[in-house]
């Protein structure tokens, strides 16, 4: 699993990464015990890779075991803020562990294999952060130039070639590896917005950017589940667009589309944000699903919506209502064991009311 600091200054590439890495560490100086103390080396200098070698086993261990049990939170609280200190004494480790090893081996070439079993992953492990990068490779890469300074011998041309190449393969992994994870990243980002796009197509209308039809359902399921334990009601307020057909044969489809753009802006407006959901019904037809305390919250919606679409005063020449656009409203309130069909069923009843009454106005429960 990934993991990244909110700053970016502190962090490792991930939880399994740095379990790998700590696991190398107690890998490659289970290897150095075995060859220092098992006689390979020179026993008089043994001791001197006592402290390193014990340091890096036991300290690994101790991490591991940190790492595993906070897992995705290595990166947040006092472990973030002691991986500096970590990383370096790490690395402290290690350069002591590489300025023995210049003068008690007599093969550099071993020097400089371990080198990139050690570099290596921690590259691998720390690329994210140059600041911890920095902190274990530094401190290694100096103490291995000093080493071969003071060291009686001394590389050859080749092995020198072969130490700065060494240190540029490192080097360069990391931009490699970021690369890499930037590129990951933009295609999580891209497919992050392609899962926002579909849900908005399923579940919006493109037109008015109003919920849809489809969403319609699960919001009053959502909404019927937690009435249960409220005194409150759910009501369904069915909106009609007056003499819709008529606007869009004089001013065009396009212009009806418009239209419906600033209907839909008028009936978003009058809603309360917490309670109340405004959907596309279909054509020039509108829903609205508002929780309230009693039928007069309702119906003040329904007149609040009624006076944005007057105050914005959309002319309608077709009208034989008025000479702006205007609104039927038919109001149903949900009782518990009602279907959402039912309660469709039962608003369209108030609004085919509303237009039987002259058009422009409420009704509910048959009344104006």
């Amino acid at each position: 699993m990934d993991i990244k600091h909110s700053t970016g200054e502190v962090a490792i590439a991930s939880v399994k990464g740095y379990i790998w890495f700590l696991c190398l560490n107690i890998i490659c100086c289970l290897w150095m015990v075995l060859r220092v103390f098992g006689g390979e080396s020179i026993p008089l200098d043994a001791e001197n890779y006592t402290v390193p070698l014990y340091g890096i086993i036991g300290f690994s261990v101790v991490n591991a075991l940190m790492t595993w049990r906070l897992h995705d939170r290595i990166n947040e609280g006092l472990y973030q803020k002691c991986l500096p200190v970590i990383v370096l004494l790490f690395s402290a480790f290690w350069s002591v562990i590489f300025f023995h090893m210049l003068n008690d081996f007599l093969q550099p070439t071993v020097a400089m294999v371990a080198l990139v079993i050690v570099l290596l992953p921690a590259t691998i492990t720390f690329y994210l952060s140059a600041k911890l990068l920095t902190l274990f490779i530094g401190p290694i890469i100096v103490t291995v130039i000093v080493g071969e300074i003071i060291s009686p011998l001394k590389f050859t041309l080749l092995q020198s070639i072969a130490a700065a190449i060494i240190l540029m393969v490192v080097l360069s992994a990391r931009y490699i590896l970021i690369e890499s994870y930037q590129r990951t990243q933009r295609s999580e980002y891209e497919k992050n917005l392609l899962i926002k796009k579909l849900l908005k197509l399923a579940n919006f209308d493109t037109l008015t950017g109003l919920y849809n039809r489809h969403s319609m359902s699960e919001y009053f399921t959502r909404s019927t589940r937690a009435l249960a334990q409220s005194k409150k009601s759910l009501f369904l307020i069915v909106l009609d667009i007056d003499f819709f057909k008529q606007y869009n044969d004089l001013y065009g489809h396009v212009e009806g589309d418009k239209c419906l753009i600033r209907v839909s802006r008028c009936i978003e407006q009058s809603l309360r944000k917490d309670t109340d959901a405004a959907f596309r019904f279909g054509g020039e037809e509108f829903v609205v699903l508002t929780t309230c305390d009693r039928p007069g919250n309702a119906l003040s919606i329904g007149k609040r919506i009624q006076h944005a679409l007057a105050e914005a005063r959309i002319p309608h020449k077709g009208s034989t209502v008025a000479p702006r656009v205007t609104l039927s409203l038919g109001v149903a309130q949900w009782h518990p064991g009602m279907t959402l069909e039912a309660l469709l069923e039962f608003a369209d009843k108030q609004l085919y009311q509303a237009k039987r009454d002259g058009r422009n106005r409420l009704c509910w429960e048959g009344k104006k």
